[in-house]
């Protein structure tokens, strides 16, 4: 997958977020800005109350954010797979290869663990086999 095509697949995932009710009901708790990298290209990414309210590139050098989650597109792409091999299927599975750094607030991530990996794996419904 291109760095575009992932680009632009990243870039969906406030879109498939915000029409899935159920995932904006599990997340209605949670009201967070995520710094999300693909390689050296960074969003900033809010969530309020489950919805993706704001996701840009375009932020403050210094901008802080309550996780900070960073992966090379291989990682993206392997994880967004419809079908993702062993070790390449979950945020944590590509932390503990060292393809994925997962760092900030321990709270925010672990109290709304599912919500947060069904948000990062939205774009696997929807790739194509």
């Amino acid at each position: 997958m291109s760095l575009a095509s992932l680009q632009q697949t990243f870039e969906s995932i406030p879109d498939h977020v915000n029409r899935n009710a159920h995932l904006v009901h599990r997340g209605r708790f949670l009201n967070a800005q995520l710094k999300i990298s693909i390689d050296s290209d960074c969003w900033l990414m809010e969530i309020r109350e489950g919805k993706s309210t704001a996701l840009t590139q375009k932020f403050p050098l210094f901008q802080t954010a309550d996780l900070v989650i960073s992966a090379s597109g291989e990682a993206w792409a392997a994880l967004w797979e419809k079908f993702p091999k062993a070790g390449w299927h979950d945020i944590f599975a590509l932390h503990k290869r060292g393809a994925m750094r997962i760092e900030g607030e321990s709270h925010v991530l672990f109290a709304h663990l599912q919500y947060l990996k069904d948000v990062l794996n939205t774009p696997r419904q929807f790739h194509a086999a």
